[in-house]
């Protein structure tokens, strides 16, 4: 019962801790200066300049997207005051935007989301209400929207709870299918737990070493015959000087648990020992950190996603430009290339590279798909039909069906055509809607594209190539030198095998160990009672009762009731310094590691909330006032638990 108290609150914090991203709706904001193409940064050469700048030459043009004029007269119609005007103008964008096939405007959005923000501070619910309505048609795939939209309804009226919820739970769905959000959130995760498991794992090994040197020592001043303080000072002598020598933290570590192998208890020898299973998560973090880091360096699925995403322009072509003679033979490369070609009306080319990357990767309905689109919008329907049909035959997805239903019409097999949408309609019949009233509103037909699912995206963004191959060695060599990265997933599992091999032979050597109600140490050098778990004094006193006199055992119980009250204050005041330290000076096992462990994940999440780690990005999503005063509660319940579970592990003793 015990066991299972200390474990339910643990539990419960771990799940708040996961969780805590669903509880937040407050988007960190940028700050978005116009004009919008000196922010994006997308200056890059027209038409004739490229060789130009293949020559050495410069060019001085700033090509701007075909919505940046409109957006830029939105922000003038704003700021005077024209706000029918201004509405107008960013009708037009995203009339662009449609028109063109761009899936999201993520700047402009990003930008709308800071105007909404500063209406929501000012009291003006219902401005600001309609300003997401903007961002969130201008960056569908965004989740930002959805987080300030629940914001935005809780603080106009709280009374409605189910519409901030609704739009807070559409908000985490997309969060998860949005890789440039879901990717660094859990990367975020992930270096969080990793981080807390390995200081919970250091700290368990070193703070359990003061409990066993002293033992280690007796049994050395029987051996060498050297007085037993000797040892006890030699010993921490010799191991902080082999840190000032050079040796490195982790093998360090090691070489203390090695060291303690044979004076362990057997409950500390669990705790020790599943410590240093616990260290295999600084490799692990090793490796996640050069994801990270591959990733924040424009790593190639975090480009071609926002390529596929939302990007246009010269300043994408370029940089897709480069993947492609970097990676000639990847066909999503080309397939992405051809997808933005063809949003800068760049038809010919657009189609070239789909073929390329068909021919490389034949099989994929995404691609046959997207080159269908082209094939229709130059006026090759049957051949679009065919390819149409064909991708249908790799995956029955419902844009499929809207695509070649579109292009059935076109072909004037109106039966044919009106099955089709209707299969597409019953699947996705939001879509169906929403591309149906757009096709009404600009009067041509309309086909949409297909992307990359993000589980690619995750899968790539997952593997390292050899540039973070060697960012993650030189890491770990700076951390242990002596050790490649590929033996670092065997180094501590090893360290674990030989530390609980370690068990029978102190059993048949039989060393030391402390008595159980006095504290005093004892072996079979100098205690008749080594094979027991009190002292010879205490097991005369407690077990045969007879051949003490009377001052002897008020002596020893004046003795027992001290070292009782100081064992009791000692783990008290360790358990309110940090939950499991007090377990540790009790000889408790696996659960001192397990409250360590949740101990530290707290610190490290307040440092995350509070320190210099806290991310002012976009997509960061900040944890809100809920989320902190839950945590505290179940913190404060959680510290509350480790003190009734020593004061009950007290009574017993």
């Amino acid at each position: 019962m015990t066991k299972f108290k200390i474990l339910v609150l643990p539990l419960l914090i771990g799940v708040v801790f996961l969780s805590n991203p669903a509880l937040a709706i407050e988007v960190s904001e940028i700050t978005v200066d116009f004009p919008l193409s000196e922010v994006l940064d997308i200056k890059a050469p027209e038409s004739d300049t490229a060789a130009q700048l293949s020559q050495g030459g410069t060019s001085t043009k700033i090509w701007r997207a075909p919505w940046e004029d409109d957006w830029y007269a939105y922000r003038q119609n704003v700021l005077r005051g024209h706000f029918s005007e201004a509405e107008k103008s960013l009708g037009k964008v995203l009339a662009h935007k449609k028109r063109k096939g761009i899936p999201n405007l993520f700047n402009p959005a990003a930008a709308l989301l800071v105007e909404a923000s500063s209406a929501r501070k000012q009291g003006r619910y219902e401005d600001a209400l309609k300003i997401i309505a903007y961002a969130k048609e201008l960056a569908p795939d965004d989740p930002g929207p959805h987080f300030q939209r629940a914001s935005t309804i809780w603080r106009q009226n709280q009374l409605r709870a189910l519409s901030s919820l609704d739009a807070l739970l559409e908000g985490w769905g997309i969060f998860f299918k949005d890789f440039r959000s879901f990717f660094p959130w859990g990367m975020g995760v992930v270096l969080w737990l990793l981080v807390a498991m390995t200081i919970s794992s250091l700290l368990t090994i070193l703070l359990f070493t003061p409990r066993v040197i002293p033992r280690i020592a007796h049994d050395l001043s029987h051996i060498v015959k050297v007085p037993q303080w000797l040892w006890l000072t030699a010993i921490p002598i010799i191991l902080a000087a082999a840190v000032i020598l050079g040796l490195p933290v982790v093998v360090w570590v090691l070489l203390v648990a090695l060291i303690m192998m044979l004076h362990l208890a057997n409950q500390e020898r669990i705790a020790v020992g599943l410590a240093l299973l616990f260290l295999s998560a600084l490799p692990l973090l090793i490796h996640v950190l050069a994801l990270s880091e591959a990733y924040y360096s424009d790593s190639r699925p975090s480009q071609i996603y926002m390529a596929e995403r939302g990007g246009e322009g010269a300043k994408t072509l370029e940089d897709l430009h480069q993947l492609r003679i970097k990676e000639p033979g990847n066909s999503q490369v080309l397939s992405v290339l051809g997808v933005v070609l063809k949003r800068s009306s760049r038809i010919r080319e657009a189609e070239s590279y789909l073929l390329k990357a068909m021919e490389l990767s034949p099989d994929s309905p995404s691609i046959i798909n997207n080159l269908g689109n082209i094939l229709v919008q130059t006026g090759r329907v049957d051949a679009a039909i065919d390819y149409y049909r064909q991708a249908l035959r790799y995956e029955d997805d419902p844009r499929i069906h809207y695509n070649l239903s579109q292009a059935l019409r076109e072909n004037l097999q109106l039966e044919e055509g009106e099955k089709e949408f209707r299969l597409a309609q019953e699947r996705a019949p939001e879509l169906a809607s929403s591309l149906m009233a757009f096709q009404q509103e600009d009067g041509q037909r309309v086909t949409v594209d297909i992307y990359g699912e993000v589980s690619r995206y995750l899968l790539d963004a997952l593997s390292l190539d050899q540039q973070g191959r060697q960012w993650r060695e030189a890491l770990w060599s700076g951390i242990v030198p002596m050790i490649p990265f590929t033996f670092s997933w065997i180094l501590f599992p090893a360290s674990a095998a030989i530390l609980f091999l370690g068990l029978p032979l102190s059993v048949r050597m039989n060393l030391s160990r402390r008595c159980r109600r006095c504290n005093r140490m004892h072996c079979h050098k100098c205690s008749q009672s080594s094979s027991d778990a009190l002292c010879a004094q205490c097991r005369q006193i407690f077990i045969v009762r007879s051949g003490v006199d009377p001052a002897s055992r008020v002596k020893k119980m004046m003795h027992i009731l001290r070292f009782t009250k100081t064992r009791a204050l000692v783990s008290r005041v360790a358990t309110v310094l940090l939950p499991g330290m007090g377990h540790i000076y009790l000889g408790v096992g696996w659960q001192s590691l397990v409250l360590i462990t949740l101990s530290v994940m707290f610190w490290t999440k307040w440092i995350l909330w509070y320190g210099v780690f806290r991310n002012t990005t976009l997509l960061d999503i900040q944890a809100g006032l809920f989320s902190k005063v839950l945590f505290g509660i179940l913190l404060g319940a959680f510290y509350l638990l480790a003190l009734k579970n020593v004061s009950d592990r007290l009574e017993e003793n």
